[in-house]
């Protein structure tokens, strides 16, 4: 009877104990040990996502929206097959594994790939930059550890309500809470790891961001594109002892295509020492030889020196691509032609004017003043105050008729309200002008014509 008494009382206290090793901590160290956990597991995922998208992305020379959204979904598919694999080797199937990997992961990984994918936007120079730059690399550091920083307390907060990577304790592992993960994932070894990651990429990031201000505080003045010798810039695919490579130059059908270049020097050697100016190391701009279609682009640079980026050839007829840059302190432009067939017929040039519509309401009206350009814009009539783009308050891109001899101008000063910018035309003719700005968010192009004598 003594034996038949003590063992359920023995088996009782067994399964109460089993019970209690397999209790998710509401609070403490312990809670706090496993959301870290918990937090280094989704960066993982989103680190292999976010990488892979954004390397696919620089290859193939897509945009920032499109190799963002890669990313953001390689980052998904990373996080959730790192849940997933180790209950599929223990036996589960697939479809018992997938709901329980979306409950663990995905609010998660939604609030790291929102902070980091917004830190790389915000830094300049990153989006464009290619692997083989300390800048990519500097950045993604950063922005992942500052996603970690802002889903650590997310994830605590979901597994003290028994949600997110609690969710994972009731199927395997029972040393840090369902996640056998190995010691990589100690709760002090990674915030030490993200720890380095943010003081490492921080570094570079403020280095950059200092870089910016200075290209900022360098627009006051006649702010056009300077080059080592007096011709006007974009005339040429080789000047300066440096030369534009391009392709490609000729086209089989109209439509949005890749466009790649190097600048290489006179030894043939591709370029990739190329510093910040306006927020970004490379502007591409395109326009057709009559002075539409004007496109302002930002390419990427991959190791070998080459940049990508989409341009929209969908009018047939004879293109200019001017690629501008800095080297060595020195702005400078080159050019090259692109040939899109099909029927082509020339616009001409709009008469002079100092009023443009920017669309949705917006119009800009131009003064001239001596040595200067003034912008006004406004929407529906009322004054508007532009947002900073690309480091300053408005762009300008002036095009000569005939040889497109291209002019790239920062305002000297801006109030937000009215832009002022120097400009001194290498010749008297007619110009086409493209104003660039920010408001709302969005950026908008007006384009006007002014006629210079003198």
């Amino acid at each position: 009877m003594e034996t038949t008494t003590h063992a359920p009382a023995d088996h009782e206290h067994h399964d109460h104990h089993g019970h209690h090793d397999h209790e998710m901590p509401t609070s403490g160290r312990a809670l706090s040990g496993l959301a870290v956990s918990a937090t280094a597991h989704c960066l993982t995922g989103c680190a292999i996502g976010e990488i892979t998208g954004l390397a696919i992305g620089t290859a193939l020379g897509w945009s920032d929206a499109a190799t963002i959204a890669l990313a953001v979904g390689l980052a998904f598919l990373f996080g959730y097959s790192l849940t997933s694999l180790p209950l599929l080797r223990a036996g589960m199937t697939l479809a018992a594994v997938a709901p329980i990997a979306f409950a663990a992961d995905t609010f998660s990984i939604a609030v790291m790939e929102i902070v980091d994918n917004g830190v790389m936007l915000l830094v300049p120079g990153a989006m464009e930059a290619g692997l083989g730059d300390a800048v990519f690399w500097g950045a993604l550091s950063f922005a992942l550890a500052v996603a970690f920083v802002v889903a650590f307390p997310v994830n605590r907060w979901l597994i003290s309500r028994g949600k997110g990577h609690a969710v994972m304790h009731e199927h395997h592992g029972d040393g840090d809470g369902g996640h056998d993960m190995g010691p990589m994932f100690h709760p002090r070894r990674v915030l030490a790891i993200v720890s380095t990651m943010f003081l490492a990429g921080g570094a570079v990031v403020v280095v950059n961001w200092d870089d910016e201000d200075a290209a900022m505080a360098g627009h006051g003045g006649t702010a056009q594109t300077a080059t080592a010798s007096d011709e006007p810039g974009g005339l040429a695919s080789a000047q300066d002892g440096l030369r534009l490579s391009a392709r490609p130059t000729r086209l089989a059908a109209p439509g949005r295509t890749a466009f790649s270049f190097q600048v290489l020097d006179d030894a043939g050697r591709p370029v990739r020492d190329f510093e910040i100016e306006s927020a970004r190391r490379m502007h591409v701009i395109a326009v057709r030889r009559d002075a539409t279609g004007f496109q302002h682009l930002h390419p990427r640079m991959s190791a070998d020196g080459t940049w990508t980026t989409a341009v929209d050839f969908r009018d047939p007829g004879a293109w200019r691509v001017f690629a501008d840059f800095q080297v060595d302190g020195e702005r400078r432009t080159l050019g090259t032609d692109v040939l899109v067939p099909g029927r082509f017929e020339p616009r001409p040039l709009p008469a002079p004017s100092t009023t443009a519509d920017a669309g949705d309401g917006y119009r800009v009206t131009m003064a001239s003043r001596p040595d200067e350009l003034h912008f006004e814009v406004t929407r529906d009539g009322r004054p508007v105050t532009v947002q900073p783009y690309l480091g300053a308050r408005g762009h300008l891109v002036a095009l000569r008729e005939g040889d497109l001899a291209y002019l790239h101008v920062h305002p000297e000063r801006s109030d937000g309200r009215e832009i002022a910018f120097g400009v001194e035309y290498p010749s008297a003719g007619t110009y086409r002008l493209f104003l660039q700005f920010r408001h709302d968010g969005r950026v908008r192009t007006a384009a006007l014509t002014q006629r210079v004598s003198g």
